[in-house]
């Protein structure tokens, strides 16, 4: 007869019953402990790209308010509000203002709601779009279209015919439905200058990890954020309009950056393309100098060196261009 320890007893009874030893638990157990923790980084470091790009569509939104089509409508539209009640500090003007900002939000998150159509049908389609060669030379392509448009060669609007209709009805209409056609006429009137940013936006968030559909939505969140913020703020505190700067040439030197930030943009689809084609074209060394071409030229244009023929003759530098170029 033989006697077996109480652990001997215990291993038998495990390999008997389950069919497992202590040892294989004990791997079992190790592999979801580790399966566990790589799948705890993957959300986190998804979420922190979704916040990065939510501070991208931030921050386009912010030089969006900067632009010709865009700073000149914060005090027009925030006195409007606040003044129609007869009061400043009418509280329904308030109330107004700030439902107008919402609506400005809504209306750009509804533009990522085909995207997310497209997510339906095939979860891969926006990827295979985002590595195809040829959709990245067309956004090439659109891209150096986008920054001249921002350097004054010409203007990239929607038809007349959306902003009137979209304005009749927003004085017809009146009440909620009234304000947000005003929003949506913003959008439409402004495109000429946001066009160009919310395009940048998407293809960033196309080379962006993750799903391009979500990616977009957030980017486009935090577009429409920034873009409402100063309408409400400045409604909660009208005081505040008095320190705002004055519209002049400074806004077309915001569009021209902007411009030079399109090139930049599209180089990378171009990079893009060129790594998937294997064409050898854009090597390291060629993509970091262009850009370092595109920076010397930015920088001349702040000091003054040269000025675009279609905003007109030079004008004085101020310090602040100086310095920043």
């Amino acid at each position: 007869m033989i006697l077996l320890s109480d652990s001997e007893i215990s291993d038998n009874a495990d390999q008997i019953l389950y069919g497992m030893s202590v040892e294989s638990i004990s791997t079992a157990v190790a592999k979801c402990s580790t399966q566990l923790t790589s799948l705890s980084q993957d959300i986190k470091a998804s979420n922190n790209s979704l916040w990065k790009i939510f501070g991208l569509g931030f921050l386009g939104g912010l030089l969006a308010l900067l632009t010709p089509c865009v700073f000149p409508m914060i005090p027009l539209t925030v006195s409007f509000f606040t003044k129609k009640g007869g009061t400043t500090n009418d509280k329904s003007g308030v109330s107004k203002a700030i439902l107008y900002g919402f609506f400005i939000v809504l209306v750009y998150l509804a533009l990522s709601i085909p995207f997310h159509l497209l997510d339906s049908v095939n979860p891969d389609i926006l990827n295979e779009i985002s590595t195809n060669v040829w959709l990245n030379v067309i956004f090439f392509v659109i891209f150096i279209f986008f920054a001249f448009s921002f350097f004054g060669y010409y203007e990239l609007t929607l038809p007349s015919s959306w902003a009137h209709k979209m304005d009749d009805a927003s004085n017809k209409k009146g009440g909620i439905l009234g304000i947000f056609f005003m929003a949506l006429t913003l959008a439409i009137v402004s495109f000429s200058c946001t066009g160009p940013i919310l395009g940048g936006l998407l293809g960033s968030t196309a080379l962006a990890e993750g799903s391009v559909a979500w990616n977009l939505t957030v980017g486009m969140l935090g577009f429409g954020v920034a873009l409402a913020l100063p309408f409400g703020l400045f409604a909660l505190f009208p005081g505040m309009l008095q320190s705002l700067p004055k519209s002049g040439s400074w806004m077309t030197d915001v569009k021209v950056v902007l411009g030079f930030l399109e090139l930049g943009l599209a180089l990378k689809f171009l990079s893009n393309a060129d790594l998937v084609g294997h064409w050898g074209l854009l090597k390291r060394e060629v993509f970091l100098g262009i850009w370092a071409v595109l920076a010397f030229l930015l920088g001349a244009y702040l000091l003054g060196v040269y000025r675009f023929k279609s905003y007109g003759p030079k004008d004085k530098r101020k310090p602040v261009k100086v310095v920043l170029g």
